[in-house]
């Protein structure tokens, strides 16, 4: 599984019901990673980005949910998991804060934009430890800069 998201300074992921910063460039750049592929998501961030999503398959974790259209309900991570991989395609993590941090320990990769400048917000993206990581690539953009980790191989 790949966590997949934009990030502010100190990790800062959402302000409210969406975005601190308005980076069309940056959020196009997500769309093409996941298209055709498989994404899973919180509740709240699929009513934020659902509309928009080009992946072929959405998997929307919800404990009171149980239909939603366009999406498939799991009621649990591992859930989710499992029906993501069931599709044969890649397995991308969109957020929120609270799916991030329980899909962290399961990850293989995570592809982050690291959004130029100052922006405040109430939803953050995971601590992580640096030795666990390593990274694959960097492409800095005017506005933001794509960073792809590769999970180090235990030793």
């Amino acid at each position: 599984m790949i966590l997949i998201a934009a990030l502010g300074n100190d990790r800062v992921i959402g302000s409210g019901d969406g975005m601190p910063w308005d980076v069309p460039e940056e959020y196009e750049h997500f769309l093409s990673l996941i298209e055709g592929q498989s994404v899973l998501m919180g509740r709240r961030s699929w009513e934020i980005f659902g509309g928009d999503l080009t992946s072929a398959h959405n998997i929307v974790i919800s404990r009171s949910v149980r239909r939603l259209m366009g999406a498939k309900v799991a009621h649990s991570l591992g859930e989710a998991m499992e029906l993501g991989r069931s599709y044969g395609k890649t397995l991308f993590c969109a957020g929120g804060a609270g799916v991030y941090a329980q899909a962290l320990p399961h990850a293989d990769a995570m592809y982050l934009s690291f959004i130029k400048g100052e922006f405040s917000g109430d939803a953050y993206f995971p601590q992580y430890d640096d030795a666990d990581w390593i990274i694959d690539m960097r492409v800095d953009h005017p506005r933001f800069e794509y960073v792809v980790f590769r999970r180090q191989a235990a030793a």
